[in-house]
């Protein structure tokens, strides 16, 4: 008689047999007496099985799956899992690279032929720089709220020259073209502004459609040309009431780049 294993019912104990060995063969037959989380507490733990930031055991009351970021360090390294780092640590470790990289720099070549000619000074403990974390974070929250403060600036001239913003007007780079809408300008000049001299051009250019745009006086040209007035002149045009007809603006397409 021919011996046919899927007529003999061995496959159930086989699958049983394997599902019993499969913790031990893992290493994950850990017992613990008890067992304590940031939100419960186990006794007679089990350890069956581990994956990832997830652990499933058996306790006196049956069977739970605990995340690996509720237990203590200590029990973590117990149980083969590397400790999440402390804020104490992460702050050191973010000075330590914030110095490497100083470091780096200064190491570079072309950065020590400055230092030789007297071209750059800094320093002699600038190696030992280390920069507070809360500091890099509120700079680089004031960075985004002075570029998103910029970003409405031009959404307001943009609609107050009677011209849909779109989304590219809060895009870095790409919020010349609706600028360059509002004052009445062709597309094209985005180019212009990337040749020397002719970016000269193309920004005096815009500063005189953009207050012509606006309907006000040609002395706002001036301050919009000129440093530090030029951030209360844009301000102005920004926040500044719109002219009650459009008589005065310019009409699109009047200065284009042929």
């Amino acid at each position: 008689m021919k011996f046919e294993p899927r007529n003999s019912g061995i496959w159930p104990w086989i699958a049983g047999v394997l599902l019993w060995l499969a913790p031990s063969a893992l290493g994950a037959d850990q017992t613990i007496a008890v067992l304590k989380t940031k939100t419960a507490s186990y006794t007679n733990v089990t350890v069956t099985a581990k994956y990832r930031g997830n652990m499933f055991i058996h306790h006196a009351g049956g069977v739970a799956n605990i995340k690996i970021e509720n237990l203590e360090p200590e029990v973590q390294e117990s149980l083969g899992y590397a400790a999440a780092p402390t804020a104490k640590q992460e702050g050191q470790n973010f000075k330590a690279t914030t110095s490497r990289m100083v470091n780096r720099v200064m190491e570079f070549i072309p950065f020590k032929e400055l230092q030789q000619t007297n071209v750059v000074s800094f320093p002699a403990d600038l190696r030992n720089f280390q920069p507070d974390r809360s500091l890099v974070v509120s700079v680089l929250a004031g960075l985004t709220v002075g570029y998103l403060f910029f970003c409405l600036c031009c959404m307001l001239i943009c609609s107050k020259t009677g011209n849909e913003p779109g989304i590219f007007v809060w895009l870095p780079l790409l919020q010349v073209f609706p600028m360059l809408r509002a004052a009445g300008m062709s597309g094209w000049w985005f180019f212009a502004f990337f040749v020397p001299v002719l970016n000269l051009v193309a920004q005096i250019l815009w500063c005189i459609n953009i207050v012509k745009a606006r309907a006000k006086s040609m002395w706002w040209v001036v301050c919009l040309i000129l440093p530090v007035t030029n951030l209360l002149a844009f301000l102005y045009l920004a926040f500044s009431s719109a002219p009650s007809s459009g008589a005065d603006r310019v009409r699109p397409g009047a200065c284009r780049l042929d």
